[in-house]
């Protein structure tokens, strides 16, 4: 490696309202906050992309020709499992080759010379949508500076990461938007993927319960729910889409009250639908006990995290009892620049 050229940062993404309910065209609201996956570029001595990420001890080397052929095979799949199972290149790199291939032979961008290594403070498979951030980051440092390829491809593309690890073509719609522009963003098959014009401050916690289930286990158990008993699940996934709707407008409005009462109440429908844990309704009852405005999982649920918001006067008393209990929370900020701002240089 010989200079650095760039270093792109993404933030992590937490889900206010609306989990579960956008896997059937409905709105969720996140935010982007103050952890971030890092991807550092350097010129590199060959003709190849180089692409590392220490965390996962991932190496790859890449020419223009494997990443043709990458391309080639990623057009022509028949579906995602398929594309992932015939595939020769590693399971942690192809994420990124692809992402690599789609720019260079789709879009013409010269992603060779070029090595990138990834970093992140982003806690893993923790519900704060750590892989997307790294997928984020990592399209950004490659495009970094052509804004001609414009915002909905960005985002599509970085999917495309989402959807090999997920093993789901629907996957990072709403954790990639927010990524990329930062702040609070509301994804929903109506409307897209919109960043919320606030600047409205709350005081976060995050709240680690413990393991959880992956999110595909989670997703699984609604649509078993829903093909079961269709009038009953509907009606919650629609009470949760009414409190994403009411979330909005009370961001728009600067009114953490009406948000955190709808926090609450989504809590209770998600809980209704049998993806919430003992650990997470701990917590929750444990920050609603110690004033906190809202409180709700956050994510696909089945363990992992919980986030509150609060008075800042409440926090220390919040955080005390969570960690009696055995619970580990820490403050996280929002970070209202996203990726998008590194589309500038």
């Amino acid at each position: 490696m010989c200079g650095i050229i760039t270093v792109i940062k993404a933030p992590g993404v937490l889900k206010l309202l609306g989990e579960h309910a956008v896997v059937y065209g409905y709105l969720s609201v996140a935010i982007g906050i103050d952890r971030h996956a890092k991807a550092a570029k350097f010129k590199a001595r060959d003709d190849a992309l180089h692409i590392g990420f220490p965390t996962v001890n991932m190496h790859g080397k890449l020419s223009y020709g494997e990443l043709s052929e990458i391309y080639k095979q990623y057009k022509s799949r028949k579906d995602i499992a398929s594309y992932i199972n015939d595939s020769e290149i590693d399971r942690d790199l192809l994420p990124f080759a692809t992402i690599a291939a789609r720019l260079a032979c789709e879009f013409g961008i010269e992603v060779t010379r070029q090595s990138v290594t990834l970093y992140s403070d982003i806690p893993m498979q923790k519900g704060m949508a750590s892989s997307a951030a790294l997928s984020t980051a990592f399209t950004l440092s490659l495009v970094s500076g052509r804004k001609w390829i414009g915002d909905d491809n960005i985002i599509d593309v970085a999917r495309d990461g989402e959807r090999i690890i997920h093993r789901n073509d629907n996957a990072g719609r709403i954790d990639v938007s927010t990524s990329y522009y930062g702040g609070y963003t509301m994804f929903g098959s109506k409307v897209g993927a919109k960043n919320i014009k606030s600047k409205t401050r709350i005081n976060l916690l995050v709240i680690d319960t413990g393991p959880k289930k992956s999110t595909a286990q989670t997703v699984g158990h609604v649509a078993q729910l829903y093909k079961n008993d269709m009038k009953t699940t509907s009606k919650i996934l629609k009470s949760i889409n009414e409190c994403s709707l009411n979330g909005v407008k009370a961001i728009k409005e600067g009114n953490i009250g009406e948000l955190g009462r709808l926090m609450y109440l989504d809590h209770n429908l998600l809980r209704d639908l049998g993806v919430s844990s003992k650990g997470l309704d701990s917590a929750v009852s444990i920050c609603k006990d110690s004033g906190a405005l809202g409180a709700k999982l956050s994510g696909g649920g089945g363990g992992g995290i919980a986030i509150a918001i609060l008075k800042k006067s409440g926090i220390k008393t919040a955080m005390s009892r969570l960690k009696k209990k055995g619970f580990r929370p820490f403050q996280v900020k929002i970070d209202y620049s996203g990726a998008k701002k590194y589309l500038r240089r």
